[in-house]
């Protein structure tokens, strides 16, 4: 404000999900130009621009009324893209702004759900002394596990094979089509997916007299497979085999594979 600057959210991911005012409103911050996506469309192929006056009057010319006799306001800018004013995205999107006037409290709810499906997981990951955790921010939510793990991404194709599809390492997203049904066998499946993770030794099962509290996992965790040199990452050499890799200092950005011995 004090620069006339815009401040600009891009609210494609946090946009109606975190609140009515997505992260604008999460965290007291009100922005001068806000981006959304498909969320506002219900799902439709949609992207929406909105702000204050002083900017969008640049897009749709201020106000005025296509069909009388009113006009813009102000120069129009030339703006265009797929799907533009799309007859069918647009009726979506009017029903879901009036399904979210008409149910204000419809993210906090489904927030609460979140948290609470959070919470079970993440107490028996702790009874269980899994190196794994579930964080989220209302009803976005994503798994946590340390990456120097070996194969610790394992335990989402065990998912998936229990109905529960996860891509991987990637966020995940509770919405109102979750019964309590849903919720369950998401809880049960992922239960299931950490006992065979530790039976099966890809997970290590941490020193309960060390660490009992899995939002220290990632510091704290004993690591399988421990690296033959701090700060190197376990991928695949040129054959698809497991080996291990380093910082190139010489290719900034770049990793080099360390020769076994």
């Amino acid at each position: 404000d004090q620069n006339e600057m815009a401040l600009i959210f891009d609210e494609v991911i946090t946009g109606f999900r975190l609140g009515p005012r997505g992260a604008q409103g999460h965290f007291d911050i009100p922005a001068d130009i806000a981006t959304y996506g498909k969320i506002i469309g219900g799902g439709m192929p949609i992207g929406v621009i909105g702000g204050k006056s002083k900017y969008m009057d640049a897009l749709d010319g201020g106000q005025w009324r296509y069909g009388d006799d009113s006009s813009p306001e102000v120069g129009v800018t030339y703006f265009a893209g797929t799907f533009v004013r799309h007859p069918l995205a647009m009726a979506a999107a009017n029903a879901v702004l009036d399904k979210l006037i008409a149910e204000p409290s419809i993210q906090q709810d489904l927030g609460n759900k979140t948290a609470a499906m959070v919470e079970q997981m993440n107490l028996y990951a702790s009874q269980r002394h899994a190196p794994i955790k579930v964080v989220n921010c209302q009803s976005l939510f994503r798994f946590k596990i340390p990456q120097d793990i070996a194969y610790e991404e394992l335990i989402f194709t065990l998912l998936r094979e229990k109905g529960i599809h996860i891509w991987d390492a990637r966020p995940c997203f509770l919405t109102t089509a979750h019964s309590d049904e849903d919720i369950a066998a998401i809880i049960k499946a992922f239960e299931e997916a950490v006992d065979e993770m530790l039976s099966l030794g890809f997970f290590p099962e941490l020193d309960p007299s060390k660490n009992t509290n899995t939002q220290n996992t990632e510091e704290t965790a004993p690591l399988q497979n421990t690296p033959p040199v701090p700060g190197a990452r376990l991928g695949k050499d040129s054959q698809g085999k497991p080996a291990w890799f380093i910082k190139d200092p010489e290719q900034p950005g770049k990793y080099r594979m360390l020769e076994q011995n």
